[in-house]
Order: C-alpha cells, then structure tokens, then sequence
C-alpha cells in the first residue's frame, strides 16, 4: 500500500509538473505571438505615416513648383507686354518727330 502511495504521489507530481511546464510554454507563445503581432503593426503604421509624410512633402512640392512657374510665366508675360509697349511707344514717338521733321 505504501508503495502504490508513493508510486501515485509521484504520478501526480509529475502531472502537476507537466501541466504546469505545458502552461508557461503555453503562455509564453501566447506573449511572444502578441508582441509578434504588436511589433507588426507598430512597423506597419510607421510605414504608413512614412508614406503619408512623403505623399503630402510631394505635394506640397509640386503645389509650389506650379505656383513659381505661374508666377514666373506671369512675370515673363508682364516684361513682354511692357517691352512691347515700350516698343510702340518708342516707334510712335519716332513717326511723330520724322513726320514734324
């Protein structure tokens, strides 16, 4: 009878023991797959903020690119205009003096 006490103490230690190691591995890949899982979506939210920073630099870029070009070819048109004018201007003046001459 003591032997068969001893023999099932021991079975029994060694259930608990099992179920208890069984646990904590468990347990332990329960938290490694979720820190897995919040690693993942940390990486993949930087990387859409990343994305979304540079779309929106891009943008802006190319806003003010086409704003400098607007300005530069309203510029470009504005000397034209005044050369032209200047221009006329200057033949009128010479018509006027040549035919008074």
């Amino acid at each position: 009878v003591l032997y068969c006490t001893v023999l099932y103490c021991t079975v029994l230690y060694c259930t608990v023991l099992y179920c208890t190691v069984l646990y904590c591995t468990l347990l332990y890949c329960t938290v490694l797959y979720c820190t897995l899982l919040y690693c993942t979506v940390l990486y993949c939210t930087v990387l859409y903020c990343t994305v979304l920073y540079c779309t929106v630099l891009y943008c802006t870029v190319l806003f003010c690119t086409l704003l400098y070009c607007t300005v530069l070819y309203c510029t470009v048109l504005y000397c034209t205009v005044l050369y032209c004018t200047v221009l006329y201007c200057t033949v009128l003046y010479c018509t006027v003096l040549y035919c008074t001459v």
